[in-house]
């Protein structure tokens, strides 16, 4: 003999959780940033390459929203010559920053939004910052060239950007030639 149970969906109104045709329990298991895509919510901001001074910011994202927080996921590093790559945490508030303008790219092409932020590559104003993170790029040799694999540095949505907060990512070494850099992330509500 079944027995029903009553389950609330969480929401604090008393109502009940959805079920499918078959009587199961509707359960999301899209990640954050998947669920930030289909509303529009989720952007990626990327350098192409360039010439780095070593005392510019590679890239560096800005979240000018005051009303939403930006959730970093991941970024993606890739250069031309070995050494340390560090990420930043800074306050850009006041500041006028400057360098190659980057726009974020919406994640659902089927929605065109833009993000709320200021990013540029190349950034030569580079605010002070709190080095987080620190990558040693080392360089691979094969029939093609010198140079290193594209990293992925995965911050498991644990970096949160409120207004004027930014995220920059230096090379310490000059690149030869060029370096490269994305950053991923999305918009929630504050």
């Amino acid at each position: 003999m079944y027995q029903s149970v009553y389950i609330n969906d969480g929401t604090g109104d008393g109502n009940a959780a959805q079920v499918n045709s078959a009587n199961q329990l509707k359960v999301v298991t899209a990640s954050a940033l998947h669920q930030a895509s289909l509303l529009g919510d989720a952007f990626s901001w990327n350098a192409v390459s360039a010439n780095i001074d070593t005392t510019d910011c590679c890239l560096l994202v800005c979240n000018t929203s005051s009303s939403r927080l930006l959730v970093i996921s991941y970024a993606d590093v890739q250069g031309d010559i070995a050494g340390q790559i560090d990420f930043k945490l800074a306050e850009c508030a006041g500041l006028t920053l400057a360098g190659t303008a980057v726009t974020g790219v919406c994640l659902n092409r089927s929605l065109v939004k833009t993000a709320p932020a200021s990013a540029f590559a190349d950034e030569t104003a580079s605010p002070a910052a709190t080095v987080f993170y620190t990558h040693y790029q080392h360089l691979c040799v094969n029939a093609q060239g010198t140079t290193a694999p594209i990293i992925r540095i995965d911050f498991k949505d644990g970096i949160i950007l409120g207004e004027n907060d930014a995220i920059g990512i230096d090379t310490i070494l000059e690149p030869a030639a060029g370096f490269e850099s994305s950053i991923v992330g999305y918009y929630i509500d504050g």
